[in-house]
């Protein structure tokens, strides 16, 4: 794991994605880590609480189906000497697991961030069960988004569902009589979301609906009554 942090595997460690090597050393480590063994608690309880919510049982048709193509499917492929092996190949799929875990531990967080609140809070339920209900949608798409304003927002956003997760950490009061107001942009320009939260706590955690097709979020700071055009300088983009 030379160059690599091991306090950031353990998204990867919850998902099964290290190699044989890197799980060792992280078992070795995460134990007695305060940062590490929280968080592949929490990464785990948000994968089951994820795949819970979309489980369904099988079709009865399915064993049938599976039994009659056992006959004409090969079992085994051909195995190739250790020097066709190109080295190449080996670099681009770890390249590819690199791009899937980044994109899956986007969503593991915003999955650990319905999950927690809904678990430390009953009055948050309805959040935790919308933001499950999006994340499971198969075309829904995470997009972190990034500025010049502290903490951070991410957005995951289903169009088949029409519904966006928004979830910000680490930020400030936005002031008196303010708030943060989310745009979905898109070739016409801004339209104002309505996501308008004065992120008690530091935190916004939000599922709401989105029309159209944007390309583009936004984050600006307006008027806590909301404003139909943008007035306040973009602090956080990123696109859809």
């Amino acid at each position: 794991m030379s160059g690599i942090d091991i306090h950031q595997l353990a998204a990867a460690y919850a998902l099964d994605a290290l190699d044989d090597r890197e799980r060792a050393e992280f078992e070795a480590h995460y134990p007695t880590c305060p940062v590490c063994r929280p968080e592949v608690t929490g990464y785990r309880e948000a994968l089951s609480h994820v795949a819970a919510s979309v489980a369904v049982p099988p079709p009865p048709s399915l064993k049938s189906s599976v039994m009659a193509e056992i006959g004409g499917t090969r079992q085994l492929s051909p195995l190739l000497p250790d020097s066709v092996v190109s080295l190449a190949d080996h670099r681009q799929r770890r390249q590819r697991l690199g791009r899937i875990l980044t994109a899956a531990a986007a969503v593991i967080l915003i999955a650990v961030g319905a999950f927690v609140v809904g678990r430390n809070s009953g009055s948050n339920d309805d959040y935790a069960t919308a933001a499950a209900a999006v994340l499971a949608m198969p075309d829904t798409r995470t997009t972190p988004l990034t500025g010049t304003g502290p903490g951070s927002f991410k957005v995951a956003w289903s169009a088949a569902d029409g519904k966006a997760v928004v979830i910000g950490d680490g930020l400030t009061d936005p002031g008196d009589g303010k708030a943060y107001e989310l745009w979905a942009i898109d070739s016409a320009g801004p339209h104002a979301v309505r996501l308008l939260d004065k992120a008690k706590g530091d935190q916004v955690r939000r599922v709401v609906a989105i029309d159209g097709s944007p390309t583009q979020w936004a984050v600006t700071v307006e008027p806590e009554g909301g404003v139909d055009a943008p007035t306040g300088d973009i602090i956080y983009s990123g696109a859809a």
